[in-house]
């Protein structure tokens, strides 16, 4: 770019080695190591941003009708962390917790008869046994009290009240996130978690997210298993969250009891797909409690006809086959009970036993488990999941994840681009401004030089004029003085 004013140019020129010394900075870029593409992707953006930063271009990215730095913010954490979240939703008691320990094949996720996980809880692969919790801000509170205050939420007040919460509001709000990871027995990992999750537990009102590391994860390592707070919980904030995350998660296990598909819960599964923003092939419906059925067998092969004709609609799957291979039958609590038995873990003639016998007769074995095992493991569902995880989900997880970092990529790519031509034209305009008030000012000049040459041409003239008026002047007198003499 040519410069008429050198003063300008100079300055241009400063600016210009200022932004190469901001993008020849060194970058750490070994929290993006992990694939070799998005490093070069994620570097590329970090030098951007810092020059972005720069307090030349920090009003133009304020002022930006984009969230630029929001968007490159989401890029660069979805980069160093390429995390595969699979969320379980559902209204409350659809048996999301069960399905969780069903899958984890651990008893871990609090599944009481009452409401439980008011917390997301996330279930994740760490290098030991972990329970890290985080808090609500002040403001975020603020939000989800002013939620629960109104009238349909007056079952969370009175909760609240009852356990005596506010007495430990001060010491959680606006805390840091704590972290435990010493435990002596799988039992105190489940008391720990339970204490934060737990709607029994007054301190679980002030838990934003727990996150669960665990050493034996079934998944493979990023993948993330996510208990979400029930979609009808009475405080909206909470079902909110819920909401939110149907549609940042990469693949949505729907919990919904397979006793009947009423329009309460099909509204509900319609509004998980509308969340999922045109991308209905990350929803599985789990149809849970299977066991509930009179005849779980022959009851659920007429359900799933009713089921697959409303949920082929357009507003859920769009496409009938795509429906029957994404709806899957479980009975997570009969599974959870079978394990107990292959591990020896249930006592005779005790309450469990007792429940295992009957589920065992409803699906059709009445005498020998051992006999009948594997086909009771088989009519749970519960294999049935883990095989659509690890062919469907887990083969995709990768590409899933870098074709997600990819679009993020654009996006930022998109709201540089337009800042920068944005910015170009207003540095264009402002220099050519510049450029218009030095020929303003130059010419001012010179009127002014001509307008001093004038009024100096004309301060001679008046002083020629002067000289001369004043020699005239002393002529006459001396004229006027030799008459009178020469009269007398």
């Amino acid at each position: 770019m040519e410069f008429k004013n050198q003063q300008v140019a100079q300055e241009y020129q400063d600016k210009v080695a200022q932004i190469q010394q901001l993008i020849d900075a060194p970058i750490d870029d070994t929290r993006y190591a992990w694939d070799a593409t998005v490093q070069k992707a994620a570097v590329k953006i970090e030098q951007i941003k810092k020059v972005l930063g720069d307090e030349l271009l920090s009003d133009t990215v304020k002022n930006s009708s984009r969230n630029l730095t929001t968007d490159i913010d989401a890029f660069l954490k979805r980069c160093a962390n390429p995390e595969f979240h699979i969320a379980l939703v559902g209204t409350i008691k659809a048996g999301k917790s069960t399905l969780i320990n069903a899958i984890l094949n651990d008893d871990l996720a609090s599944t009481n008869v009452t409401p439980e996980t008011a917390a997301l809880t996330k279930f994740m692969r760490d290098v030991e046994d972990s329970v890290t919790i985080s808090f609500y801000t002040s403001a975020e509170w603020d939000q989800l009290w002013a939620s629960a205050a109104k009238d349909s939420s007056s079952v969370f007040v009175e909760d609240y009240n009852r356990l005596n919460a506010e007495s430990e509001k001060s010491n959680w709000i606006g805390k840091a996130p704590i972290r435990h990871d010493h435990f002596g027995s799988r039992q105190e990992l489940k008391t720990e978690i339970e204490r934060w999750t737990s709607s029994k537990s007054p301190v679980h009102y002030f838990v934003k997210e727990v996150i669960v590391g665990l050493k034996n994860f079934q998944l493979p390592e990023g993948m993330i298993l996510v208990d979400t707070p029930g979609l009808d919980d009475v405080v909206e904030f909470r079902s909110n969250i819920t909401r939110d995350y149907i549609n940042r998660a990469n693949a949505v296990l729907a919990c919904v009891k397979s006793d009947s598909l009423t329009g309460g819960e099909l509204q509900t599964l319609q509004s998980i797909f509308t969340n999922t923003f045109g991308h209905p092939e990350k929803v599985y419906v789990i149809a849970t409690q299977l066991d509930t059925l009179n005849h779980p067998e022959k009851d659920w092969a007429k359900q799933v006809v009713e089921w697959t004709k409303y949920l082929k609609s357009k507003n859920c799957y769009g496409d009938p086959n795509l429906a029957q291979r994404n709806i899957i039958p479980t009975a997570a609590f009969v599974y959870s009970l079978l394990e107990k038995y292959r591990n020896n873990e249930i006592e005779e003639e005790s309450e469990t036993e007792e429940d295992l016998y009957w589920a065992a007769r409803k699906f059709g074995v009445r005498r020998d488990i051992d006999e009948h095992f594997d086909e009771l493991i088989e009519k749970t569902g519960i294999r049935a999941v883990h095989v659509k995880l690890q062919n469907d989900i887990v083969p995709k997880y990768r590409e899933i994840v870098l074709q997600d970092i990819r679009g993020k990529y654009e996006q930022c790519l998109s709201g540089i681009r337009e800042l920068a031509q944005n910015q170009k034209s207003e540095q264009e305009e402002l220099i050519r401004k510049s450029e218009l008030d030095l020929d303003q000012i130059r010419k001012e000049r010179e009127n002014q030089e001509r307008l001093l040459a004038n009024v100096q041409a004309d301060k001679r003239d008046l002083e020629l004029f002067i000289r001369d008026l004043r020699q005239e002047t002393e002529r006459r007198i001396n004229d006027v003085v030799n008459q009178i003499k020469n009269a007398g």
